[in-house]
């Protein structure tokens, strides 16, 4: 059997830390370690930590300073255990249902080992005491790809289980942009292996007031959260891409879809190349007219 490292990000969070790590250690799939990092805890988070530590042998941690959640996830991956086959980001206060980890492990393993690899897929919205809620029907349309990923992040963290190959592309230089983790594992996964999409959920995604990414109950709050997201966006595609060339450079096979982003703010002909491109999209049909006046305006 496969061993498979979870790394968990913890921050004042003894509220709802016992249950997450009471559905880890409770999963059908049973070679699993877990690799804790606190990212500087004021409450009694570290003590829970030890407390788990001392009772599971397949549980351990370390306290860090607060560096924010996407570095200290970027922190974990690169103190995760080298001889583990696949790795799984947890958040704190959400419960795995008992397959989650079984069910990636064998999408994963139908795949050609031999490449990076990631999976992720849909969440399962829940309030704080893990009522399952109502949300707005949301399907991805099209098959995530590069071309995808540096527009939009449809891979949400806590979610992803990705194989060594992946971990070893990521922690071998980390990008210095602000982007989050889970969003430059999907860019890098999709230009240089193989990203599966899971359309089913196993995580109960708890919605609660210190959530970093929230749910849409109805579609005036989905639109309300895409002009958000517009706003948040702004000159930031851009500036992943070019990142990601600082990153790895030029040499891989779907650069040229890389720079059609990084490079298409210097004028008006590379703005219309990339308007006009097929191989950039977000999933949404509409998402995607708006994108592109966006990148006309060249706002992205």
């Amino acid at each position: 059997m496969k061993k498979v490292q979870v790394l968990l990000s913890a921050y004042n969070g003894e509220k709802y830390l016992r249950e997450q790590l009471d559905s880890i250690l409770s999963q059908q799939y049973k070679n699993i370690t877990l690799l804790i990092r606190d990212d500087g805890s004021t409450d009694g988070t570290l003590d829970i930590l030890e407390e788990y530590k001392r009772n599971y042998e397949n549980v351990a941690y370390y306290a860090g300073e607060n560096i924010g959640i996407q570095n200290s996830f970027f922190e974990l991956m690169k103190m995760a255990d080298k001889d583990a086959d696949y790795y799984a980001f947890s958040d704190q206060d959400d419960v795995w249902l008992p397959g989650k980890i079984e069910r990636a492990v064998a999408m994963l393993e139908r795949e050609e080992q031999e490449q990076p690899l990631l999976y992720g897929g849909k969440v399962i919205y829940a309030n704080e005491n893990l009522e399952i809620m109502e949300t707005v029907p949301f399907r991805n349309l099209k098959e995530p790809g590069i071309g995808n990923a540096l527009v939009e992040n449809i891979f949400t963290g806590c979610t992803e289980v990705f194989n060594r190959e992946l971990l070893e592309k990521v922690t071998l230089c980390l990008p210095t942009c602000e982007i989050l983790h889970d969003w430059w594992l999907y860019m890098c996964g999709s230009c240089f292996g193989k990203v599966i999409y899971d359309q089913e959920g196993y995580i109960l995604y708890r919605q609660h007031s210190h959530n970093q990414v929230g749910m849409q109950s109805n579609w005036t709050d989905r639109w309300k959260k895409r002009m958000h997201s517009f706003a948040k966006l702004k000159y930031t595609l851009s500036e992943h891409a070019k990142e990601f060339i600082k990153v790895y450079g030029v040499e891989y096979e779907k650069y040229e879809t890389v720079l059609l982003v990084a490079e298409y703010r210097k004028n008006i002909v590379n703005r219309y190349r990339l308007i006009t491109s097929k191989q950039i999209y977000r999933q949404q049909k509409i998402d995607d007219i708006i994108y592109r006046f966006l990148f006309l305006l060249g706002l992205l």
